[in-house]
């Protein structure tokens, strides 16, 4: 009499549960990619801040600037001038545009504000102003063109390293 071969045959054991632990190396790479983007959004978003903070200091000197009745003209067209400047440096470097002065310095504005209304118009006046006795120019011209050129800048970066 032959014995029953399923009567041989032993118990099935069930494997142990797979554990989440260790976990698998693309969930690492996955980790790793989500912390970079974070990261790079982080920079973007105090990138942004930041620019958008000097903008707005920029634009409440000229506020104060126009409020400012104690300035004679030529006064107020350097200190004028010189926030212009400030800001300049402060987006294309030191080297690019510290160092211009006169027709270059309102080539420059032109440039960087898209216009030619400071080579052409009532701009001028910020590079003739220092050697002129007594200037004439429209104040409230200058201010809008002054506001258009600070709106075309605060759309744009630093670019120097």
């Amino acid at each position: 009499m032959n014995p029953n071969p399923l009567d041989q045959l032993k118990d099935i054991h069930l494997p142990t549960e797979v554990s989440w632990w260790p976990i698998a190396p693309g969930w690492w790479l996955l980790a790793l990619l989500v912390l970079l983007v974070l990261f790079t959004l982080w920079k973007l978003w105090r990138k942004s801040r930041q620019a958008s903070q000097r903008y707005q200091q920029i634009v409440t000197a000229v506020d104060e600037l126009e409020a400012d009745s104690q300035l004679d003209e030529k006064e107020w067209l350097a200190a004028l001038s010189a926030l212009l400047r400030r800001l300049a440096i402060n987006l294309d470097g030191r080297q690019q545009s510290a160092g211009l002065v006169g027709k270059e310095w309102l080539a420059y504005l032109d440039k960087q504000g898209n216009t030619q209304a400071f080579t052409q118009g009532v701009g001028q006046v910020l590079a003739s102003s220092p050697y002129q006795a007594s200037v004439d120019y429209n104040r409230k011209e200058l201010l809008t063109l002054v506001r258009r050129w600070l709106k075309v800048q605060s759309r744009r970066g630093p670019t120097h390293a």
